[in-house]
């Protein structure tokens, strides 16, 4: 099993200094709103690649009139004890997140770190993930696919920066041919590649829903769909680039790329055609719990991880139904799982083996 065993923050957000055990089960934070609850997740989120579940500037991690954060956690993978330290450095004038394991740091640090350290994390925003934009489809797809493809986020990097290049060569009016013909080349082929990654999400999701409805009852057959005018299956790289030559001229207009995975989206159906946008509220949550519970399952069971799971605001739309679903979330894999709410007593269908913090104003 892999846990966190503890967090010590120092001038992280609204936290002076704060220190705190964890269960390697279930942990509960709550208080009143602005007490620290989904600060405490974000400082947890944050002992791994990227800048955690806000995806904020580290520069707003550190408290106000402070310098620099520190936080340190003690993490726990089959059995082995692993001293992990996040903090915030200036460098060239700009604030940047570093992180030691057992006192070193370097790339391959940063390796080990990802191959220890798996989050699922759920935030409030989720539970209209049907009606939302499809940039917030996107971002949850490509955040699955990050929790087994431990490069996937270089490639979404590596794609975004050919595109801004291509954009800065277009509305520059360069005529280096050969090397336009080669930015548009790695764009074709990293878009493939994250379509390819994406459809094979959408079939995790299909299958593994298939998988649990051994576990429960599942009210609804679910059905995703790429939505992207451009996209075909097996299009080749010069297909791909043959789009891209012939939309130069509009794309210097409007930069950027007209077409790509930048611009897809993904709809859900259930019980074959009927939208899940269209869903009450608490069946959307329900779908959401869903897909969370078939991403646990796809993980544990083929990939062999232990994910963390960070839900922060969970609470809401809980009808017996999604309250156990989640339940059964929490109590089946044997995971580490954080929520966050106002009450203690919203979390009273939780079991004994869970470790309830009041959090107050720090």
């Amino acid at each position: 099993m892999a846990y966190f065993k503890n967090i010590k923050v120092n001038n992280f957000r609204n936290f002076n200094y704060f220190n705190i055990d964890f269960s390697q089960k279930c942990n509960v934070f709550y208080g009143s709103n602005g007490c620290g609850k989904t600060n405490l997740l974000e400082a947890i989120s944050i002992f791994s690649k990227g800048r955690g579940l806000r995806k904020d500037k580290i520069f707003n991690f550190i408290k106000k009139n402070e310098e620099y954060f520190s936080n340190d956690t003690n993490f726990i993978d089959k059995g082995i004890e692993y001293e992990i330290n996040t903090f915030s450095e200036i460098k060239n004038n700009k604030f940047q997140k570093k992180i030691k394991l057992n006192g070193e740091i370097s790339s391959e640090v940063n390796n080990k770190i990802q191959s220890l350290i798996t989050f699922l994390i759920y935030v409030p925003e989720n539970e209209r993930l049907f009606l939302a934009s499809p940039t917030t489809r996107r971002n949850l797809f490509d955040h699955f696919i990050f929790s087994y493809s431990l490069n996937y986020n270089s490639l979404l990097n590596a794609y975004k920066k050919n595109i801004i290049e291509r954009n800065i060569i277009l509305k520059n009016n360069l005529t280096d041919k050969s090397w336009l013909d080669k930015i548009e080349e790695d764009i074709a082929k990293y878009g493939i590649e994250i379509y390819e990654q994406r459809i094979k999400q959408s079939d995790i999701f299909e299958k593994n829903l298939e998988h649990i409805s051994e576990y429960l009852t599942i009210p609804f057959k679910v059905n995703i769909q790429i939505n992207d005018s451009f996209f075909k299956p097996r299009i080749t790289i010069d297909e791909y680039k043959h789009i891209l030559r012939k939309n130069r001229e509009i794309d210097k207009i409007i930069g950027g790329s007209k077409i790509g995975p930048h611009k897809s989206d993904t709809i859900f159906y259930v019980n074959q055609n009927y939208p899940a946008s269209q869903l009450s509220t608490g069946q959307q949550k329900t779908l959401v719990l869903l897909l969370y519970f078939a991403q646990c399952y796809y993980l544990v069971n083929y990939c062999k991880k232990k994910p963390i799971l960070l839900l922060d605001e969970i609470n809401s739309h809980l009808d017996d139904y999604n309250i156990q679903l989640l339940l059964k979330i929490v109590e089946h894999f044997e995971i580490q799982v954080f929520m966050t709410g106002t009450k203690k007593d919203l979390f009273s269908f939780l079991s004994t083996n869970t470790n309830f913090y009041n959090i107050s104003i720090k």
